[in-house]
């Protein structure tokens, strides 16, 4: 029955075509670490995770593009971080267990398709277009490595 809902969830989104996310939609890092906890313990390790860090005060919507997970700079930024929904999308309509073990529906709903190397290279390339701080960007290197 369940995979029926997901199936047809994803079929209706396809059909009508899924629109860019609303502030609604995000549910943020801590939702996403609730089913996934050694992925999120490993990301606030990251740089991603300590974006605020790097600002003294609440930064321009320019700089939230990149150093946010949200809608800037066209719309709200819902975190001063790169948070799981900045690369996987905004998660309130895929979160569900159901949804989210079926690929097809969830990647329906907004979830990002980053299962291969290409995908993430241009995805990531969209911020670490250029060196930062002088620092390389290696798109392979592993975003939130997870020991076994």
């Amino acid at each position: 029955m369940a995979s029926r809902l997901a199936f047809g969830l994803a079929l209706c989104a396809a059909l009508i075509g899924v629109a860019g996310a609303a502030r609604r939609d995000w549910t943020g890092s801590a939702a996403c670490g609730s089913c996934h906890p050694k992925q999120l313990a490993s990301w606030q390790a990251t740089r991603h995770a300590m974006t605020r860090d790097r600002f003294a005060e609440r930064p321009a919507g320019k700089c939230l593009s990149c150093h946010a997970t949200g809608e800037a700079p066209a719309g709200p930024a819902v975190a001063v971080e790169v948070g799981c929904e900045a690369c996987h999308g905004a998660g309130a309509a895929y979160a569900a267990d159901d949804l989210m073990r079926n690929k097809v529906a969830a990647q329906a709903l907004g979830l990002a398709d980053l299962s291969t190397p290409k995908a993430r290279t241009a995805l990531c390339m969209q911020c670490h277009a250029r060196a930062t701080k002088g620092e390389p960007f290696d798109p392979a290197a592993p975003v939130h490595p997870v020991k076994p």
